[in-house]
């Protein structure tokens, strides 16, 4: 088997990608390892099936891949005919060599995805058949998609050490992150005087022998502050969502105040409103707006791109230790791979005063837990 699919799998992968389906490196892999496996072989409707099962996953999607094999043109007489007596002579069981016993008069059923090379077929090169792999045994799902057909799990996944994910989307939902900033809390009392003190009301009773009225508090509210200073360079293109998702959560934590403000690869001297880096505002008077909260960077610190800039880190080091006299507790978060810091200007920062953590869900718990003061 080639390591592409055929001209009409390889035009309909592209028309899925270019109508906005979520297809990509994955999908086409599994596309090559279900024909190598045999799959939608023999038949422009094993074909179509192979298609439905393996890249459509709603209802749309399924209509989109039928309607491509639909409008396309169907191959000539000749070449069908072709392929229908090929698919008889499947179910032929092939001559016993000489020499060997006889099998036994009943034919055990055959077991579904298992069969042989067929022989090649008439009106066909001698070498077609040739081109076709074994048909080996595949599991299949129990559980069936809209269009019925059983989804079918590859024996052997194909050998890449990182998944690329083509099409954008946040590392952590919304919902998740709201969680985590629910976490980040700093209860005190503070307001009017709205709850009950009981020991205190108990020890009022036993000093006066009457109590006229209850002795009253103020109720304990999150007194937790944070800024969040976000890198919305181009090296941080694809974790955009994952920046949205930081600033959509925001206020679902009920934090007592918290502010994102965006730079382009380290904090210089403005810090910007928006992604798009509009509305600049100075460093310092930001810094000192926010001092005594906790500091939360998210930057892959040239880790993105593979770089060393020992200026960058020296700056970004400067930085920080400024950053230590107002903000408490600091966290750097780098969406890239821990893996990949080696050797860049991520690997330097991250030996700083200021802990780098990866982005994944126990080290946000992390993160956390360093915000509140937990080191």
């Amino acid at each position: 088997m080639s390591d592409t699919l055929p001209p009409l799998l390889l035009g309909l992968f592209r028309e899925l990608k270019a109508a906005g389906v979520p297809v990509g490196v994955r999908d086409y892999l599994d596309g090559l390892e279900a024909l190598r496996l045999g799959f939608g072989q023999g038949s422009r409707a094993a074909l179509r099936e192979l298609a439905i099962a393996l890249w459509g996953r709603s209802d749309e999607e399924r209509r989109l891949i039928a309607r491509w094999f639909d409008v396309l043109p169907a191959p000539p007489d000749a070449l069908a005919a072709a392929i229908d007596d090929q698919l008889d002579r499947l179910d032929t069981p092939l001559p016993e060599p000489a020499g060997t016993p006889t099998a036994p008069a009943t034919r055990p059923p055959a077991l579904p995805g298992a069969g042989t090379t067929p022989a090649p077929a008439p009106g066909l090169p001698a070498d077609a058949s040739a081109t076709q792999a074994e048909r080996a045994r595949v599991a299949f799902a129990a559980a069936r998609e809209g269009s019925g057909l059983l989804i079918p799990r590859l024996a052997s996944a194909p050998a890449i050490g990182e998944d690329y994910v083509l099409t954008p989307q946040a590392l952590v939902s919304p919902r998740d992150m709201a969680v985590l900033w629910r976490r980040y809390r700093r209860s005190t009392r503070h307001g009017p005087r709205t709850e009950m003190d009981l020991a205190a009301t108990l020890r009022e009773r036993c000093r006066r022998g009457l109590l006229c009225r209850p002795v009253c508090r103020p109720r304990r509210s999150n007194s937790a502050r944070l800024l969040i200073l976000a890198d919305a360079s181009p090296s941080m293109d694809p974790w955009r969502p994952l920046l949205a998702t930081l600033a959509s959560s925001l206020p679902l934590g009920r934090l007592a105040r918290a502010e994102v403000r965006y730079f382009s690869n380290q904090p210089r001297r403005h810090l910007y409103a928006t992604s798009a880096l509009t509305d600049p505002e100075p460093r310092d008077d930001v810094l000192r707006r926010h001092a005594g909260a906790a500091l939360l960077v998210v930057s892959d610190a040239g880790s993105a791109r593979g770089a060393l800039n020992r200026r960058r880190a020296i700056q970004t080091a400067d930085f920080l230790d400024e950053t230590r006299r107002l903000f408490p507790t600091a966290v750097w978060l780098n969406p890239m791979p821990r893996q990949r810091w080696a050797g860049t200007t991520a690997g330097l920062i991250a030996a700083g005063p200021v802990p780098m953590l990866p982005v994944d869900a126990p080290h946000l718990l992390r993160a956390i837990d360093i915000l509140r003061g937990n080191k």
